[in-house]
């Protein structure tokens, strides 16, 4: 096929403009964790140096950039900022910041909901309970991926290929002498993630911390953000944790609703 050929023989392009087209291959990407240049020549039906000027053009302005598997792309650093603020504003100004309120006030604790950037968990909104030592997460603080039972959420949501570049990053700073740095540890404790369903964290990154997390999912299953729960180690134990999963999840499942109109 030549660089001007078509996807399929004798089909022609859909008429429609470059923002349209750069807005579809934006919701391409937003349907799985990577695509290559041949994934938009079909879903768009684009010939080749059309489909590949579109990506470059993106990659450019900072909404693509390259992956880690060889010709894959995904989200860049431009569009990545943009999904955290429009997210943090839908949720702040909706009803999930009343269900964070209302989940603080069933457990006593702190609760917080979180997106992935790079190898860090952003929390986009927190509510915070009446009890004493108690911990907050402000709207964009920031944590890393491998010491909390957030990040854990998002490490077990990831393809292989990319869990396992991920671990290659390894070993990591020890932010507390609980702290999981060896990458062989870390792959254990996200397959045991996955198997559960849950992710929980003691002292990993504040020393006298507690924590459980669980995935926040779209109407696809995708998941989208974690909400976790911190306590102080005196107030909560690690099995006082787990033994919430099961509010945690149910609360999960509102927040879905709630973003989604579900």
């Amino acid at each position: 096929m030549s660089d001007t050929d078509y996807p399929q023989s004798g089909l022609k392009a859909k008429e429609t403009s470059p923002t349209e087209r750069a807005l579809e291959t934006l919701e391409i990407l937003a349907q799985r964790h990577n695509f290559a240049v041949s994934e938009v020549m079909t879903e768009l039906e684009l010939p080749k140096t059309s489909a590949h000027r579109l990506v470059n053009n993106l990659e450019t302005f900072g909404y693509l950039e390259s992956g880690i598997e060889s010709g894959k792309y995904q989200a860049g650093p431009r569009l990545l900022e943009l999904a955290l603020g429009v997210l943090a504003s839908s949720v702040y100004q909706s009803p999930v910041h009343s269900l964070l309120v209302e989940l603080a006030r069933k457990t006593d604790e702190t609760c917080s909901l979180g997106v992935i950037k790079g190898s860090d968990v952003i929390y986009v909104d927190s509510a915070i309970s009446k009890s004493p030592l108690t911990l907050y997460f402000e709207r964009g603080h920031k944590a890393p991926l491998h010491c909390t039972s957030s990040g854990r959420i998002f490490l077990a949501d990831m393809p292989e290929k990319l869990l396992d570049a991920y671990l290659m990053s390894g070993p990591w700073e020890q932010v507390t002498p609980n702290t999981i740095i060896d990458p062989d540890h870390l792959k254990r404790e996200v397959l045991k993630t996955r198997e559960s369903g849950y992710a929980v964290n003691d002292s990993e990154f504040v020393l006298g911390v507690v924590g459980v997390a669980v995935p926040v999912r779209d109407i696809h299953g995708r998941v989208i953000a974690c909400l976790s729960v911190s306590a102080p180690h005196v107030r909560k134990s690690l099995n006082d944790m787990i033994n919430i999963v099961t509010l945690l999840q149910a609360t999960a499942d509102k927040i879905t609703r709630v973003l989604f109109r579900a």
